[in-house]
């Protein structure tokens, strides 16, 4: 038993990925990993390392990666907790076979939730436009456009250059 769940846990966890699906207006999805944003665009890494500025606007879903795995592992954790409150007293009467089959699922489901929520948090935190997201220090930022007045140049403009 112990070496089937081991093996399915595995495909599970490896089954997925840190990309996150968008869905947009025009209907064609895209998978890549968001890597930054801001009031008006996120900023995603797709296959090959080529960074794409996809508009809100162009936005109708995102599909934020970890979520499952998280599920998963907090319902297996659970199924764990209680394995473990019901059988680790036969662990010394059973022996390590028996005891490895005890403890097995808290800890394989405590490490897929834990994996999940951070990638989850991860891809949420920098699809987000609040300043909390991305520092503007950070290199993933996408930049904000600037305001038109920046570039008025003229004399009677307040950002004209003082002689």
């Amino acid at each position: 038993m112990p070496k089937k769940l081991i093996a399915t846990m595995l495909v599970l966890l490896c089954g997925c990925s840190t990309t996150a699906t968008i869905s947009r207006a025009n209907g064609a999805q895209l998978e890549g990993k968001i890597i930054g944003s801001n009031s008006s665009a996120i900023l995603v890494e797709t296959e090959g390392n080529s960074s794409l500025n996809i508009p809100r606007s162009e936005i109708t879903d995102i599909d934020h990666p970890g979520n499952a795995s998280a599920v998963v592992g907090g319902f297996l954790g659970a199924y764990g907790v209680l394995n473990i409150a019901t059988g680790a007293s036969g662990c010394s009467e059973y022996g390590a076979a028996y005891c490895t089959g005890v403890f097995l699922p808290a800890t394989l489901g405590v490490s897929m939730l834990i994996w999940g929520l951070t990638t989850w948090s991860n891809s949420t935190g920098n699809a987000s436009a609040g300043p909390a997201a991305v520092s503007s220090h950070s290199p993933t930022r996408v930049p904000e456009p600037p305001a038109a007045d920046a570039f008025n140049f003229s004399r009677g403009s307040n950002l004209a250059l003082k002689r």
